[in-house]
C-alpha cells in the first residue's frame, strides 16, 4: 500500500505548483484589468484545487483528504467573491461529478472555506487594509478550523498531522501571496515615484559616497548636459559639466554627504554667459541600519525669483532711505489698531513716547503711554481720559486732519487715511513753523481789528465800531423788549481849552475825560466810545431812563472831584453837557439813527440851558436834531 504521506507531499507540491505558477502569470493578466486578474486566479486555484482531489489521501474506508481547501481559501482571501465563485464552481462540479458517498461532506468544506476567505477577504476591504503576517496565520487556523469541523460531522479521523500539513501549507501559501502583492504594491509604487521623478522640472539625483551617480531624473540630465539619465549612473558630474562653477559653492566636487538635510543657494555661470540660480537641498541617504551611504539632492531654479528678489531688495533700499530722508513721520496700522510699520523721522516726532511708537504695538497702548507721560495737551481730565482715547482710536478709520500741540511747544498735523483691506496709514507733519506764523498772522490781525476799532487817543471804541455795536444792540433790544439808553456827552467850551493849553493839553483832557467814564460804566455790557472830536457816547443796555439820569450825574460828580482846571471856563475847572435818549421796555419802533438823534437833541438843550447839566430827551416842536440838520 502506498505511503500517505507520499500523497499529502505530493498534494503540497501541486500547493506551491499553483501558488507560484500565478505569482508568474499575474503580470499577464494585469494589462487586461483586475477582474481579470481575479478571474484567471479564481481558475487557476479552481484547477489546483481539482488536481489535489486526483491525489487523495486514503486513511480509512470512505475517508479522504487532499489540501483543496487550501487553494480554495486561498482564491477567495485573495481574489475576492468572483475568484472565489469561480473556484468553488470548478472544484464542486469536480466533486460532484467523480461523485460517491463522501461528495456532501466535500461539497459542504468547499463552501464552508469558501465562505471563511470571503469574509476575511471583505473584512480586509471594509478595514482598508493589506494582508499582514498575522492574517495569514488567522486564515490557516480558520480554515484548520473548518476542516475539522466537517471532519467532526462525519466521523472521519484524519490525523494530526495532515491538519498540521493544511496549516502549513496554507501558512506558507498566503505568505508567498501576501508578500508577492507587497512586492507588486512596491513595484506600482515605485513607478509612480519613477514618473513623478521624470515629470517633475526640478532636478533630483541620488548619487553615492563617493559622489557617483545612483540615480537621476530628466531634468537633472538637462541641468548637466548629459543626453539622457541612464548615462549618469555611475558617473561623476564632472563628466558632464557644461556650466563653470557655481558662485557660491560647487555640487561637482564630490563632498561628504552631510549629517541632516542642507539648504542653500547656488549660482551656474552658463556657456552663453547668463546665470541660473538653483535652491539647492541636500539630504543623507541612508540604509536600513541608519548607516549614510549617499545623499539626494534636489535643485529648483529660482533664477526668476532671484531676479525679482534682487530687484524687491533694491526697491526697498532705495524706499528706506527715502523713509529715512522723509521730513514726515510715516506709521502703518492693521485693523486690529497694531503698529505695522514707522520709519524713525514718526519715532522723533514724539520724544517721550518713541520707545513704544515700535511694530507690533497697539495704538491704544501708545495713546493711553502719551497721556501718562503728558506728551500732549489733551484738555481732558483724568476722569475722561478713557473716552479720548476711544475717540482717537476710532478716528484711526476715517480721513482726519488732527493738529496736535506737544508738551515742549511743538505742532504736529496728523493726517490719516484708510486703506479698503483695514490697513491705516498716518502721515505726521511738523508744522510748528507754519502754525507759530498763523498764531502771529492771528495776532497781527487782531491787532489791526483793535486798531480799527479802537480810539488811538483814548482808547475807546471809535465811531466805526460804534455803529456796528449800536445796530446789534437795537436788534437784541427788539427781540428781547427790554430797555435801552444812550449818554451823549460833550466838553464844554473844548475849543477855547485848546486854545488856552494847547493841543497836547487838549489831548490830555480827552484821556482824563475817557478814563473818569471808565470808572462809572463798568458793567461787560456797557459800551463807551468816542463819538468825535470831544464828544463820546455811552451805551447801556438794559438800562431805562431814570438810571441813565443818575448814572450821568454820577459821572458829572467823578469828573468834579478830578478838577481839571480850565480857566477859559467860568466854573474854573472841566465840565461836560450830557444828553440821554432811551428806549422803554416793549417800545417797537426803534432805530439807531433816532435814539442817537434823540441824545443830541437832550445835549443841545443841555447846552443851551447853561452846559454842565444831564438833560433828558423831551419832544419838543421846531427842534431838529444836529445829526439830522440838512448843511
Amino acid at each position: 500500500m502506498e505511503s500517505p504521506w507520499y500523497s499529502l507531499m505530493t498534494n503540497v507540491a501541486v500547493v506551491a505548483f499553483f501558488v507560484s505558477v500565478w505569482t508568474q502569470l499575474r503580470d499577464i493578466f494585469e494589462h487586461f484589468g483586475p477582474r481579470a486578474v481575479q478571474a484567471a486566479f479564481g481558475v487557476l486555484m479552481g484547477v489546483g484545487a481539482i488536481v489535489n482531489m486526483l491525489f487523495p489521501v486514503h486513511f480509512a474506508p470512505g475517508v479522504f483528504f487532499d489540501l483543496r481547501t487550501c487553494l480554495l481559501v486561498l482564491a477567495a482571501f485573495f481574489g475576492g467573491p468572483i475568484a472565489a465563485l469561480i473556484a468553488a464552481g470548478l472544484a464542486i462540479a469536480y466533486r460532484l461529478w467523480v461523485g460517491g458517498a463522501g461528495a456532501p461532506s466535500g461539497v459542504l468544506a468547499v463552501v464552508l472555506v469558501i465562505i471563511v476567505g470571503t469574509l476575511g477577504h471583505l473584512w480586509l476591504r471594509w478595514r482598508g487594509q493589506r494582508t499582514a503576517r498575522w492574517h495569514s496565520i488567522a486564515l490557516a487556523l480558520a480554515t484548520c478550523a473548518v476542516g475539522l469541523l466537517g471532519a467532526a460531522l462525519i466521523n472521519a479521523n484524519v490525523g494530526y498531522g495532515s491538519w498540521t500539513l493544511l496549516f502549513f501549507s496554507v501558512l506558507l501559501s498566503g505568505l508567498a501571496l501576501g508578500h508577492d502583492e507587497e512586492l507588486r504594491a512596491a513595484r506600482r509604487e515605485n513607478q509612480i515615484y519613477r514618473e513623478v521623478l521624470d515629470t517633475l522640472p526640478d532636478s533630483i539625483s541620488v548619487r553615492d559616497l563617493g559622489g557617483r551617480f545612483l540615480a537621476a531624473n530628466p531634468a537633472t540630465a538637462s541641468l548637466f548636459g548629459a543626453p539622457r539619465p541612464a548615462a549618469m549612473i555611475g558617473r561623476l558630474p564632472d563628466a558632464f559639466r557644461t556650466a563653470t562653477p557655481p558662485l557660491t559653492s560647487d555640487p561637482d566636487v564630490a563632498a561628504p554627504p552631510p549629517a541632516g538635510p542642507n539648504e542653500f543657494q547656488q549660482a551656474l555661470r552658463l556657456p552663453d554667459g547668463t546665470t541660473t540660480w538653483l535652491q539647492t537641498l541636500e539630504v543623507p541617504l541612508v540604509d536600513h541600519q541608519g548607516r549614510r551611504i549617499g545623499v539626494i539632492t534636489h535643485n529648483r531654479d529660482i533664477t526668476t525669483q532671484k531676479r525679482l528678489e534682487i530687484e524687491l531688495d533694491e526697491r526697498q533700499r532705495v524706499l528706506s532711505f527715502a523713509m529715512a530722508q522723509m521730513s514726515d513721520g510715516v506709521a502703518m496700522y492693521d485693523h486690529t489698531g497694531r503698529l505695522l510699520f514707522c520709519n524713525a523721522r514718526y519715532q522723533q516726532l514724539f520724544p517721550l513716547t518713541s520707545d513704544v511708537r515700535v511694530p507690533g504695538a497697539l495704538f491704544r497702548d501708545i495713546l493711553a503711554t502719551a497721556v501718562a507721560r503728558h506728551e500732549q495737551q489733551v484738555g481732558v481730565t483724568p476722569a475722561e481720559t478713557s473716552a479720548w482715547i476711544d475717540r482717537i482710536a476710532a478716528s484711526l478709520y476715517r480721513d482726519t486732519e488732527e493738529e496736535i500741540h506737544l508738551f515742549n511747544g511743538t505742532w504736529l498735523r496728523v493726517s490719516t487715511r484708510p486703506s479698503p483691506d483695514g490697513v491705516s496709514m498716518a502721515v505726521v507733519s511738523d508744522i510748528t513753523s507754519l502754525k507759530r506764523t498763523e498764531l502771529e498772522l492771528l495776532s497781527v490781525a487782531e491787532q489791526l481789528r483793535q486798531e480799527a476799532t479802537t480810539d488811538a487817543l483814548t482808547g475807546l471804541v471809535n465811531r466805526r465800531a460804534l455803529d456796528q455795536r449800536i445796530e446789534i444792540e437795537i436788534a437784541r433790544s427788539l427781540r428781547t423788549g427790554s430797555a435801552l439808553s444812550v449818554i451823549l456827552l460833550d466838553i464844554d467850551h473844548f475849543k477855547a481849552y485848546n486854545d488856552t493849553y494847547g493841543h497836547l493839553a487838549g489831548d490830555a483832557c480827552l484821556k482824563a475825560v475817557s478814563q473818569g467814564l471808565g470808572q462809572v460804566f463798568r458793567r461787560p455790557s456797557d459800551l463807551v466810545a468816542r463819538f468825535g472830536g470831544e464828544e463820546f457816547l455811552v451805551m447801556l443796555p438794559e438800562v431805562d431812563a431814570e438810571s441813565a439820569y443818575h448814572l450821568a450825574n454820577q459821572y458829572r460828580g467823578v469828573l468834579k472831584d478830578m478838577a481839571l482846571p480850565h480857566r477859559a471856563s467860568r466854573i474854573g475847572h472841566v465840565t461836560v453837557s450830557l444828553g440821554i435818549a432811551s428806549y422803554a421796555p416793549g417800545e417797537t419802533e426803534r432805530s439807531a439813527a433816532d435814539l442817537v438823534g434823540r441824545a443830541d437833541e437832550a445835549l443841545y438843550a443841555a447846552k443851551t440851558a447853561g452846559r454842565d447839566r444831564v438833560s433828558g430827551w423831551r419832544r419838543r416842536l421846531g427842534v431838529v436834531s444836529r445829526r439830522l440838520r440838512v448843511v
